[in-house]
Parts: C-alpha cells; structure tokens; sequence
C-alpha cells in the first residue's frame, strides 16, 4: 500500500512538472510564437458592415477586411478564425484576450496609439455623411458648423461619433446594427445623419437604397478628417505587428490589396490617400 502511495505521488508530481514546464514555455514565447504554434489567428470583425465585413445573400462573410485577412492568413499559413464583435467591444475583446487583432475600420488615434500596437495602414479614406434625400437633414455647411443639436447616429467609441459630439451633435448610440437599421432611422427622422467613413456608405447607399427603395437617403457633400485604418492589437510585443506589417506591405506593393479594394469598393484604390485629402477640414479629437 506505502509503495502505491509513493508511486502515485511520483506520477502525480511528474505530471505538475510537465505542466509547469508547458505553461512555462507559453510565457516565455512572444505573441507571434503562440499563434504560429495554434496555427490559429482569432479577429473580431463586425459582420453587419458593408462593403467591409458583412453576410452575403448565402449568408457566407464577405467584405474587403474579410478577403484582406484571409489572404494575410494564407501568406502567414494560418486559420483565420472570426468571431462578430460590435464597435463597442472591438478594443475590449483584444484587451481581455478574447481575439488576438481587430478589424473594424479602426482608425489610428493617439489614445489607441497609446494603449495597443497598430499596424501599417491598409485602407486610406475621407469622413462623410449619410443625410436625407430631400435635404430636411440641414447639414451643409463645410465647415460642419451646422451640426449642433443634430441628432447623429453611430456605434458607441467611434471616432465618427466623437467628432460628432465635439461638433455638438446629440449622439445616438447603436450596437452591432446592419447598415439598413442606421440608414431607415435618418430617412424616417429617428436621426438627421449618420457621420461615418465616406466611401464605405457611399457604396452602402447605393446597394440598402436599391434594395429597400422606402429608404429615402444619400451621401452629403460635405468631406471631412481624413484617415486610415489599420488592424489593433496587444502591445504584448511587437511580434505580430512585425508579421502583419510585413504582409501587408507586401499586398500594397504586389496589387493584392488594390485589387480586393477595387473589388468591394466599385474599383475604386483605398490602397493610398485620396486626392486632396490634405485640404479637408479636421476636427481634433484627440
């Protein structure tokens, strides 16, 4: 019975030790190494917002950063793995090691800057709005000093949404919505516009509009806050930034990434700044 006794308790204090061991070398290995070893790459992606990441007819997800990570998955040889995250808890869900990156049109400011790594731009664009057909959204001014005590609609955190508020608009906050719940409120009068990146709406209004014709929207004029947008993740290391930034670049500089933009946004190459974004007006938030 003593000799069982001594040899369970060798067997039991072998398997602490493998385990320690094992735990040990995941602490020791930097992000990279641990997503390289699980063959596994996790990404919260919205899912609801098109043409970027959203559900197809068949209900297959579909969209510019959806084709952008797949293609990074296949050069780093790795299983891209999404899990549908809203605006709201985009940033959360890297903070609490939920997902390893997010890619939600995120765009560099100095507070994310601060707080995650963040990788080489892959997507240039302008800030814009979504108002009411027949003009009844009073929002012209290029300034965007008409934009107090108007009702804007937006995810809640979002650098349009902050803008929007510095601005002096009333926020109304959405969670993880499809493009044609925020584009019905404006057209019935629940909001007066919706500020968001430019030449993503500008395809979404054309598509929700010919699909729900009740749907009385379109873009205004007005440009504004030039960005870019890039994918947030832990500031763990720089091991991961290291390995998207290099895949990006090389998608920027083969037209890989041109072509995934041309394709979702009507041929149109988001791959570099817009013409005469420089001359815009910018609306500091940070």
């Amino acid at each position: 019975m003593f000799k069982k006794l001594l040899t369970s308790a060798a067997l039991l204090s072998a398997l602490v030790l493998t385990a320690c061991s094992t735990s040990g070398e995941k602490a020791s290995q930097t992000q990279w190494e641990q997503i390289k070893e699980d063959g596994v790459l996790k990404v919260a992606t919205p899912g609801t917002l098109f043409p970027t990441s959203y559900r197809d007819d068949n209900g297959n997800l579909v969209g510019y950063e959806v084709d952008m990570m797949n293609e990074i998955g296949k050069r780093l040889d790795l299983k891209i793995e999404y899990q549908e995250i809203g605006v709201a808890e985009a940033l959360t869900s890297v903070d609490s090691g939920k997902v390893d990156i997010s890619v939600n049109n995120l765009n560099p400011t100095a507070e994310r800057r601060e707080k995650y790594n963040l990788s080489e731009a892959y997507k240039y664009s302008v800030s814009g709005m979504i108002v009411r057909e027949d003009g009844s959204s009073n929002i012209t001014a290029e300034d965007l000093s008409d934009w107090k005590g108007k009702r804007a609609g937006g995810g809640a955190g979002t650098t349009f949404m902050k803008i929007a508020e510095k601005q002096g608009a009333d926020p109304v906050i959405y969670d993880n919505v499809t493009n044609d719940v925020y584009l019905r409120d404006v057209s019935t009068g629940r909001t007066d516009f919706i500020p968001n990146d430019y030449y993503t709406q500008v395809i979404a209004v054309k598509v929700i509009t010919e699909k729900f014709p009740d749907i009385k929207v379109k873009m205004g004029n007005v440009k504004y806050n030039p960005n870019e947008s890039v994918i947030v993740m832990s500031k763990k290391d720089d091991s991961l930034k290291k390995e998207l930034d290099k895949v990006i670049k090389e998608m920027k500089e083969d037209g890989t990434l041109k072509s995934i933009s041309e394709t979702h946004y009507a041929g149109q190459d988001l791959t570099k700044p817009a013409e005469g974004a420089d001359k815009l007006p910018v609306v500091d938030i940070d």
